[in-house]
């Protein structure tokens, strides 16, 4: 019964990770590597630095080591190419590709290294050894990357078998091929495994930047689109706006009507606001009644009338939990985002203290 369960929760992971678009996709592979970076590259690192210590094998069947020392220890050029690379970028792609090239350096030193033994006989085990390298190295990569890293390998000991005339070649083809494909469905079943903890992820990081009243954004996320006072992801060349709005009122609104209906009033805005913005703008409630709007690919003349345009939705709106109005500030963000929101605050004071119920831009 257990294996049965187990086989219908992967069925459904798998379907689920298929189904996935691919913007989603690349970034659950990248949350995947992300997660699991560490423990590879750790894996990685001892397992080239223990494949010197097979110089005492080497002696065994030489009667020396110099003849494969330069090969052993030419993983130490691997290495320090991976540390590297790695070190001036982080991109998660530079990450997969460097983790398939340290692993194919390991097997560059043992075939050349097997070109210098007296007796090579031994290269099957080493070659089927390998890939327990590519099942670790499969936690970090997609499925893409497993097939055409498994054709690679095949392509490997092809051209390595020209040199050293491998005397079980043909069993090493018959073994590894099959272990190739198994690799690339286990790793691939793994990812799926991956995707309840990138879901249970994505929603404890959504919960974290989400008001629950309105279900809009917190001011939490604001650490995540700010930095260095800039608006992430822009240029000063992009038109984006920022709109400061307040509920008029809305403490009376509580006093008269309890702090039921003004959260109703909070949770219709927030509602109103989701399906009133553009998918890239950012509606972040700013605290009590105030809500913040960052207004992408809008210039400050476009977000005056789309911010016009919502305040009289408002005004005569028949389905609010009471009728309210909203007063609205409006300014332009040119690369300051604090100076941007205190204009917008200024704009807000003063739309307030002229007649509430009015948009005003500074």
């Amino acid at each position: 019964m257990r294996i049965i369960n187990g086989a219908k929760t992967i069925i459904s992971l798998l379907k689920e990770l298929g189904s996935m678009k691919p913007v989603e996709k690349a970034d659950f592979y990248k949350s995947k590597c992300e997660y699991y970076q560490g423990i590879v590259e750790l894996s990685l690192v001892v397992a080239s630095l223990t494949s010197i210590c097979f110089l005492y094998s080497d002696y065994m069947i030489n009667g020396t080591v110099l003849t494969t020392i330069i090969p052993r220890l030419f993983i130490l050029v691997f290495i320090a190419a991976f540390f590297i690379v790695t070190h001036y970028s982080s991109s998660f792609r530079t990450m997969i590709v460097m983790d398939f090239v340290l692993g194919h350096g390991m097997c560059v030193t043992a075939s050349w290294t097997a070109y210098k033994l007296v007796d090579n006989s031994n290269s099957i085990t080493g070659i089927i050894i390998v890939n327990l390298i590519w099942l670790v190295i499969g936690l970090v990569a997609t499925p893409r990357d497993n097939v055409i890293n498994g054709i690679v390998y095949i392509v490997e000991i092809y051209i390595t078998n020209l040199f050293n005339h491998y005397t079980n070649y043909e069993q090493i083809l018959a073994l590894e091929i099959p272990c190739i494909i198994g690799i690339t469905v286990v790793n691939y079943v793994m990812a799926a495994f991956y995707l309840d903890h990138y879901k249970v992820s994505q929603n404890l990081e959504k919960a974290l930047v989400t008001d629950p009243l309105t279900q809009v954004y917190n001011r939490h996320v604001l650490d995540q689109i700010i930095s260095d006072n800039a608006i992430k992801y822009s240029s000063p060349d992009d038109n984006i706006a920022v709109a400061m709005l307040d509920i008029d009122d809305f403490k009376k609104i509580n006093d008269e009507n309890g702090h039921y209906t003004g959260d109703l009033v909070l949770m219709y805005m927030g509602l109103k606001l989701s399906k009133e913005t553009h998918k890239d703008d950012y509606v972040i409630r700013y605290g009590g009644e105030e809500f913040v709007i960052i207004l992408r690919n809008c210039s400050v003349t476009d977000a005056r009338v789309r911010m016009e345009q919502f305040r009289t939705d408002i005004e005569n709106a028949l389905d609010t939990p009471i009728p309210f109005t909203i007063s609205v500030g409006v300014s332009s963000y040119d690369g300051d985002y604090l100076k941007a929101l205190q204009k917008v605050d200024e704009a807000l004071y003063k739309a307030k203290n002229t007649g509430k119920n009015k948009v005003i831009v500074l």
